[in-house]
């Protein structure tokens, strides 16, 4: 495996315990007579597992080393990644916009429409205001959604959010009117589900966007081919076509970091031709059609052609899709605030003008020569350059897919963080960069889906019907959310947001409807598509949401048995009588899910067998967003107020790879320190020897033949050394369908168990042997 690619599961992000609220008291009595239901130390179990996030970078690099040099290389990364789909549509954006050749008037007002489509949606919305609302240097809807949740509380479980801030910070310094608003969000259960769903709609399109991307840009590649060979079956474009997609999807595992320094290049050159050759056709041909910078002329053809002029801003919509890529990949290339700074630079500085260059060239040729508009591309080449350019394009509409793969990738782990998709692997490929990531199952699936429809659509003039609905239904989602996020959280003044808040929405409406017209030709394709996953998405929060409940009032309604007295000692409460924990031999280690303030899995056990190990571990497994933890680092060990309980937190980075054997030790030499400490703080304490302890250390790391292998040398209460088992404790809960529940209900809920209960608690960092696990089993009524 090569270095900086790092497999990690992230099956066991949330599966070490199956209860994370508190458990309230018995009653008063419990607590006259000095006796407490068992709690984990709150300073001890206030983060989650992504806990680096507030003291570390979000992606583990030293801020004070970031520049302009760093700004500079990631403007470089971000054109191999971002711009690739945006930099191919001059491929079919003419050949969509006019079915026949175009009159110069008509051709100077759709150049002037996707000059200032370019300007006003890619530049001034989205590089100027949209990348400013990241969410902890993440894009998307759900990274709006995660930023709005922190000024009012949406109800939505992100574990890297403090739940404790909700609906504070900001709103004591909002205006009077931004408050009013805020407050109605915060209040109105109609309004937060709204904003749910439009989040949830705006990731389902982006990722619906993604299977049509390669598609798309491959084809329109591809499809030069005939240009120069006019005999070329269409299967066997299509078969071309189908072996470059495999050969793009396979290669994701590489990584964002190291494709995006390969295609970085590939865009490059393929925007630096363009624009020379749009210049070589503004010279030779018709420069007068730069005239086209005027605004009017697009809003006069708009006005001639009136309902042809509106359709035709379904071919123009085509010129800026990919630019939600500029946004939805922003995690992958950020460090704290050099996103912004890298993608405006190599946006403004580089593929902007490029673009504008090469759409004009096409115009100007298209003007002398009205028949090349249905490949102005390869139409409008200087003599001698086809085939380069063919050989070109086709690379380059490889890499443009990469945009929209490197956003899906990103969302989706945005979706399964904040529980609206099961846990699925999740790899991490950069050592400095913690979310540049690869999902292989969303990878594999996207790769299935784009052969389909590349197999089905055939041509790009098909499949152009289809490509471009999600990308304005995004944009029109995204408006809404920064007219929220300016109101709740920018607090700017209200008469500067109604103004920019209706003219981009009646903009991106205008876009929307010319593009739902192509509904019936298939546009229908990634409406399904995108509803479906919505669907999904809806349904697996839905059925979190449920379980979620249940757990809160589990926590509330059931009475502790478990308690400890003053002096730490353990005993089960049935009824009026109390009864005394019986000792197992070993030691036990209770996992604990990392946001949990309670170690139930602990408690159930204790219910259970009526007795507890010599040494009992609550153990939590915290990630961390940097590639390695050091060992010092490592162990968080601190009393439990129980008599041999301790609480342990144990971090781990996403590149490292803990073996059972050296956890066993190091938690060993931590306990050592901490029972150590309290041996000279109380000499007559009964806990522990310190020697003892270290000793059982030594002999841990020792190879004695007589010594079990599961086995760890360590000291009793009364003082004699004996070997101790230890065992790993984990919960197992089933999950069924409360009595009573209406049909649809039934049907989500039973949707959400099948897959919920073959999520196993597994300890894969620690690669724990089966034989060493004991599953507690219980039952949850949802």
């Amino acid at each position: 495996m090569s270095q900086g690619y790092v497999p990690v599961d992230n099956d066991d992000d949330h599966d070490e315990d199956e209860d994370g609220s508190e458990i309230v008291a018995d009653d008063a009595a419990s607590l006259l007579d000095g006796r407490r239901p068992l709690f984990l130390d709150p300073m001890n179990a206030e983060s989650s597992e992504f806990e680096a996030h507030n003291d570390l970078s979000h992606h583990g690099a030293d801020q004070s080393a970031v520049g302009w040099l760093m700004s500079m290389w990631l403007a470089y990364q971000s054109i191999g990644a971002i711009y690739g789909d945006i930099g191919t549509s001059p491929l079919y954006v003419f050949s969509s916009t006019f079915p026949t050749p175009p009159t110069p008037d008509d051709l100077v007002g759709v150049l002037s429409l996707i000059i200032w489509a370019l300007t006003l949606i890619a530049t001034v919305k989205y590089v100027g205001i949209v990348l400013c609302a990241d969410h902890n240097g993440e894009g998307g809807s759900f990274a709006l959604l995660s930023l709005l949740n922190q000024y009012v509380d949406l109800n939505i479980r992100d574990p890297r959010t403090d739940h404790s801030q909700h609906g504070h910070g900001k709103e004591l310094h909002l205006k009077r009117i931004n408050y009013s608003i805020r407050d109605i969000l915060k209040h109105s259960p109609v309004a937060k589900n709204a904003v749910k769903l439009l989040a949830v709609l705006g990731v389902c399109m982006v990722i619906s966007d993604g299977v049509l991307t390669p598609a798309q840009s491959i084809l329109g590649a591809v499809q030069g081919i005939k240009l120069a060979a006019p005999d070329v079956p269409t299967n066997a474009v299509v078969a071309i076509a189908c072996v470059l997609i495999i050969a793009l999807f396979s290669l994701q595992p590489i990584g964002v970091s190291r494709l995006s320094n390969f295609f970085a290049p590939i865009v490059i050159v393929w925007l630096l031709f363009n624009a020379t050759s749009g210049i070589y056709n503004l010279i030779n041909f018709d420069a007068t059609i730069l005239r086209a910078f005027s605004p009017w002329l697009g809003i006069d053809f708009l006005l001639r052609n009136k309902y042809k002029g509106w359709k035709a801003l379904g071919g123009v919509l085509l010129s800026f899709t990919g630019v939600e890529a500029l946004f939805a990949d922003l995690g992958a290339f950020s460090v704290k605030q050099v996103p912004i700074r890298a993608i405006r630079v190599s946006w403004l500085g580089f593929a902007f003008p490029c673009l504008l260059l090469t759409y004009c060239g096409q115009a100007a040729f298209i003007s002398r020569n009205p028949d090349a508009v249905t490949n102005p591309l390869f139409s409008s080449l200087p003599p001698g350059m086809y085939w380069p350019t063919l050989i070109l394009s086709i690379v380059t509409s490889i890499v443009a897919s990469q945009a929209m793969l490197t956003g899906t990738f990103q969302l989706i782990s945005q979706a399964i963080r904040m529980a609206y998709l099961p846990r699925i692997r999740t790899v991490h490929t950069s050592r400095r960069i913690s979310s540049q990531i690869y999902i292989p199952l969303a990878n594999w699936s996207m790769m299935i889906a784009t052969l389909i429809v590349t197999c089905v659509y055939k041509n790009t003039t098909r499949l152009g019907s289809a490509y471009g609905v999600c990308v304005v239904g995004v944009g029109f989602i995204t408006t809404c959310f920064i007219a929220l996020v300016s109101t709740i959280i920018w607090n700017l003044h209200i008469p500067l947001i109604i103004p920019l808040f209706v003219f981009f929405a009646l903009l991106d409406c205008l876009f929307l409807s010319s593009a739902l017209s192509k509904v019936p030709a298939g546009g229908w394709f990634s409406l399904a598509l995108a509803a479906t996953l919505a669907s999904t998405l809806l349904t697996w929060n839905y059925g979190e949401a449920c379980l979620w409940e249940a757990e809160r009032g589990e926590g509330l309604s059931i009475a502790p048995t478990v308690f400890a007295d003053r002096d730490g000692a353990l005993f089960i409460r049935e009824g009026k009588t109390d009864l005394s924990v019986k000792t197992i031999r070993g030691i036990g280690i209770f996992l604990v899910r990392p946001d949990s303030k309670s170690a139930s899995v602990f408690d159930r056990f204790l219910s259970k067998f009526e007795a507890a190990y010599e040494l009992s571990v609550l153990l939590q497994i915290k990630k961390v967003l940097k590639y390695h933890v050091l060992p010092s680092d490592r162990f968080s060990v601190s009393e439990s107020g129980i008599n041999s309980v301790y609480h342990v937190t144990l971090r781990l980075g996403y590149g490292d790879s803990l073996p059972l054997a050296t956890f066993e030790q190091e938690l060993l030499h931590e306990l050592s320190l901490l029972i150590s400490d309290q041996t000279l703080d109380n000499p007559n304490d009964d806990s522990f020897s310190h020697l003892d302890i270290a000793a059982a250390v030594a002999a841990a790391s020792t190879d004695d033949n007589d010594t079990h292998p599961d086995a760890i040398s360590l000291t009793a209460h009364l003082g004699t050394t004996a070997d101790k088992p230890v065992t790993y404790i984990v919960p197992k809960a089933r999950l069924s369908i409360a009595q009573g529940s209406n049909r649809l209900r039934r049907i989500l809920l039973s949707l959400f168990i099948t897959v919920k209960n073959r999520e196993q608690a597994k300890v894969t960092q620690l690669k724990v042997p089966v034989d060493r696990l004991v599953e507690i089993g219980f039952s949850k009524v949802v």
